[in-house]
């Protein structure tokens, strides 16, 4: 797990860190995020399987159908370009309050990245403060 910081170019593009390109294959689908502040980038296969997951919930309730159109409706397929770099449109970077640039991070998260802005990451830190002040045996976590 690491976090990595790119500059998002006049187009849109930011470079996929190469350390990561290696595990993501040629291309990454980008979504919303669960979390505000920040956008989320899948593998195609790893996409899949969450929307394999979210097709199997009731169509007839509300809630799930604003849970679709969050997640599979705003996602969009970001193929690597010769660089390494994707290029994510307008509308998605909004949704974390970024502009061509501005830094991002991109965060491992293993099955997943997260995508937010700098300044964001950097507050969120702030705010959360050390994992010394959270009870982390709720997470059952066997071995930190």
């Amino acid at each position: 797990m690491a976090r990595f910081t790119h500059i998002i170019d006049a187009k849109g593009r930011v470079f996929v860190p190469a350390r990561l390109r290696e595990s993501i294959g040629g291309s990454l689908i980008v979504t919303l995020s669960l979390d505000d502040g920040y956008l989320s980038a899948y593998t195609p296969e790893n996409f899949r399987s969450i929307r394999d997951q979210i097709n199997q919930l009731s169509g007839t309730d509300p809630a799930v159908r604003r849970f679709k159109r969050a997640v599979l409706g705003e996602a969009m397929v970001c193929e690597l370009d010769s660089q390494g770099r994707i290029s994510i449109s307008d509308e998605l970077w909004s949704h974390i309050q970024v502009k061509p640039g501005e830094e991002i991070c991109f965060i491992d998260m293993f099955d997943k990245l997260e995508i937010c802005s700098k300044a964001f990451y950097q507050q969120q830190k702030e705010e959360q403060g050390s994992l010394s002040e959270v009870d982390l045996s709720r997470f059952d976590v066997k071995g930190i």
